[in-house]
């Protein structure tokens, strides 16, 4: 006869997860999800941005700019595309006044700024005062069912090469640099 081990507290629950409401508030399904684009990131092929945020803000369809928050020290923010799965969610719901939302506008600080292009190169950026990404169906707002907000960023996705880019480095070979005098000497 053979014995079988047998661990009953593998099958209990979480004992601390007493508040299913709060459980429930984290959750993707109690949040508004908005799908942001930009055209200046899908002519470069941008996959990834880092940014180094210092406020963040919503403009309506009349243009007028509503900020959502501030931030004093910066926040550096790594924004990715849907093909990898991740997004942004806010804490809570935005405090915004009821209306359609169409823009959501990102303030960067001078430093610390990098565009991740498909081929997973990178560039950094410096001078971009703000960046802005348009809402896919726009953002509407109510006054009673406030909601937090899930951000998908719509970019490329890496190309199939570019996860042997580091491989390839290696192996590349180096450009001897010749001056003038020694290439025409020989």
């Amino acid at each position: 006869m053979k014995t079988i081990t047998y661990y009953p507290t593998m099958f209990h629950t979480n004992p601390f997860a007493h508040n299913w409401t709060d459980i429930y508030s984290h959750m993707e399904n109690n949040a508004k999800d908005v799908l942001l684009q930009n055209q200046m990131v899908a002519e470069k092929g941008i996959s990834e941005m880092i940014l180094n945020v210092r406020s963040f803000a919503a403009i309506d369809e009349k243009g007028n700019e509503h900020l959502i928050k501030e931030f004093a020290k910066g926040n550096l923010v790594d924004l990715k595309g849907t093909h990898s799965g991740l997004f942004i969610k806010t804490n809570s719901a935005p405090k915004l006044k009821p209306g359609t939302y169409n823009t959501f506008r990102f303030y960067l600080r001078d430093t610390a700024n990098t565009f991740v292009y498909k081929d997973r190169s990178e560039e950094v950026v410096a001078g971009l005062e703000y960046i802005d990404f348009d809402i896919d169906n726009g953002l509407k707002v109510d006054g009673k069912n406030k909601k937090p907000v899930i951000m998908r960023f719509d970019f490329e996705p890496y190309t199939f090469l570019s996860f042997f880019k580091p491989i390839t480095d290696v192996f590349k070979r180096q450009k001897r640099s010749v001056g003038k005098l020694v290439s025409n000497l020989s």
